[in-house]
């Protein structure tokens, strides 16, 4: 444990190519602070929102060729600089570096140091600066001395906030009440334009309680939250249902609330790359020059859906403190970058799961298993010297070596997707986004990665016999009934109607039991004993990948999931839902099956276009329950 700056000078000396710029004025800062790492890490990382906390003055950035260039005025000094790329490790500390252009330093460096103690944690705060001239070294050693003052009035304030937030969470994330006079001082405050679409929202029957946590939302949120509004994140923090908040961030595009953009993430960092506002925008590839690879942006996990105020409503500004490299990837656990011929040693300290092994610039990756239990116990890691997929062990030694002549980064970071992320596939799976944003559709020849989909059809039995037999008139009369209810069901089952066909009905559903459920309450519907002339239908279903592509103008699935479950077709009778395998394989399907003790009959289909045969399952629904 590093006890005093000259512990701290021999462990992280100087490298003299910044010496040689003259004479350091280094600080070293202990503080006590009374919470786990675990807790403090969120806030310790979030150095934009810390140092806005202890007044540090806004600092604008800009990208170009991968490197990050920032600017601030500070005591009336104007300050330019290269934003050196950030290294961190999990609980355990961070430090970055500025090159400085214009102002007061030449070159600064900084770092915290993190030691886990039994009743807190042992935060270690320094800063290195190679002044600039004798105004430099004269001001920046009473600037730090305010700093100082600055980092213990802030780091107080921050133990109280992570107090806060516990006490917060233990009574759940959502203990809001709507006290009247509260509404109504709120709606006072209101410009007429949000009055109105608060009244607005309410006639297109959104809930009454997201609205009004949305319009105050909008009010009074930091300009950094409301800069790109993640939905998902919002339904988690507030208790409320994400469809219902959808609802209102969908309609509120449509009267002036929000706009929508269409976001490319980059795989590797997760930044956002380009920002389409229109789905039509988007383009097969895409790069980031910061990580230093191309990629397709038209991959899965490539695209987020985001939401904006709009401009008529809050001018919104991406506001920065401090460029906060290790908060806006907190999926990385680890960065640490090597110059050539350079080694460097740490302890995998991390909880048990599995986490990706990459170096910055490369596609590839390896798989590795944490265990407490067996697996490798020291790693030596360099370029390419990984397998494909390992076990190792925690709190092994991990030896990472650049043998290149360049500057190499490594990177230890979570494979699990980020759970607040709004993909295309969520948007296009509700029913109201097709209705309200039916203009949007993607560029002729782009096809979309939307995972894995469950796709029904429903097709009306005997439908060239009620023509015969009603005219046309009449059929259709009763064919416009069938898609209403269709339609009707599909929605309240929260899946979305694809496209019709003819008299048939392709539609999308977020999960299998989601699907078999609307099958279960359609053929309900039309098999209506008491209604000898009621149309009867038949329902086909399976679940796989699928591919969104443009068709006429409209957002449409394509693949071999969707040809699967519309050849089902052939053998469904009236009366009849027909499904895959794959639908019966999940979890949540054979669990309803058996707690409603419904009866399926296994039969082969033969796949014609490649003579393979498989097996689906046949349900039998006898009427409305």
């Amino acid at each position: 444990m590093i006890q005093n700056l000259s512990d701290f000078l021999h462990q992280y000396p100087w490298e003299p190519e910044w010496l040689a710029l003259g004479k350091p004025l280094d600080y070293l800062w202990d503080f006590d602070l009374p919470e786990p790492s675990e807790d403090l890490w969120p806030w310790l990382i979030d150095t934009s929102s810390f140092n806005k906390r202890i007044g540090v003055p806004e600092m604008h950035y800009t990208e170009k060729d991968g490197k990050l260039f920032g600017t601030s005025v500070n005591a009336g000094i104007l300050m330019e600089w290269e934003e050196v790329p950030w290294e961190w490790e999990y609980l355990k500390g961070l430090n970055n570096a500025r090159i400085y252009s214009k102002g007061l330093a030449k070159y600064v460096r900084s770092r915290y140091i993190l030691y886990p103690k039994e009743n807190g944690t042992k935060l270690l705060v320094y800063f290195g600066w190679i002044p600039r001239g004798l105004l430099g070294k004269s001001i920046l050693p009473f600037g730090m001395k305010k700093l100082y003052s600055d980092y213990k009035k802030g780091l107080t304030d921050v133990i109280r906030d992570v107090r806060k937030k516990r006490e917060y969470n233990k009574v759940g994330s959502n203990n809001y009440t709507f006290e009247k006079e509260n509404i109504d001082l709120v709606t006072k405050s209101h410009p007429t334009k949000l009055i109105q679409i608060s009244e607005e929202l309410l006639k297109r029957k959104c809930n009454p309680e997201i609205i009004q946590k949305t319009i105050e939302y909008v009010l009074t949120e930091d300009d950094n939250n409301l800069y790109r509004i993640r939905v998902k994140q919002l339904a988690k923090e507030w208790n409320f249902n994400l469809t219902e908040i959808l609802l209102v961030f969908l309609h509120g595009c449509r009267i002036g609330l929000f706009t929508l953009s269409w976001d490319v993430i980059c795989p590797h960092c997760r930044g956002v790359r380009t920002e389409a506002k229109h789905l039509g925008d988007l383009r097969d590839m895409d790069s980031c020059d910061v990580c230093q690879i191309d990629f397709e942006a038209t991959q899965a996990n490539s695209i987020e859906v985001a939401f904006h105020v709009h401009p008529s409503v809050r001018e919104v500004q991406k506001r920065f403190f401090c460029a906060a490299e290790p908060a806006t990837k907190q999926h990385i656990f680890m960065q640490k970058y090597l110059s050539p011929d350079k080694q460097a040693e740490s302890v995998l300290e991390l909880g048990e799961g599995t986490y990706r092994f990459r170096t910055i610039g490369e596609k590839n990756f390896s798989i590795a298993e944490l265990t407490d239990e067996d697996g490798i116990e020291i790693l030596e890691w360099s370029p390419n010297s990984l397998h494909n997929e390992f076990k190792i062990k925690n709190h092994s030694k991990i030896q990472m070596i650049n043998p290149t002549n360049q500057k190499l980064g490594f990177i230890i970071e979570s494979r699990k997707e980020d759970q607040n992320v709004l993909r295309p596939a969520d948007l296009f799976n509700l029913q109201e986004f097709r209705d309200l944003f039916n203009e949007e559709s993607l560029a002729h020849g782009l096809s979309l990665d939307i995972g894995v989909q469950t796709i029904l059809f429903t097709d009306i039995v005997g439908s060239t016999k009620l023509y015969s037999k009603l005219g046309d008139a009449k059929a259709f009369d009763k064919v416009r009934h069938h898609f209403i209810q269709v339609y009707r069901i599909i929605q309240e089952s929260d899946g979305a109607v694809i496209k019709t066909i003819g008299d048939a009905v392709m539609a999308s559903f977020p999960s299998s039991l989601k699907g078999l459920q609307a099958s279960q309450n359609l053929q309900e519907y039309f098999t209506d004993e008491s209604d000898p002339g009621i149309l009867k239908i038949r329902t086909t279903l399976h679940t796989g990948p699928c591919l969104a592509v443009n068709l006429n103008s409209n957002i449409d699935y394509f693949g071999n999931t969707v040809n699967l479950a519309a050849k089902l077709q052939k053998d469904a009778n009236a009366r009849e839902i027909v499904f895959t395998e794959s639908i019966f394989r999940d979890k949540e399907v054979r669990n309803y099956l058996l707690e409603n003790g419904i009866k399926l009959r296994r039969i082969e289909f033969l796949q014609e276009w490649n003579k393979e045969t498989i097996r689906i399952y046949k349900m039998k629904v006898s009427g409305k329950v």
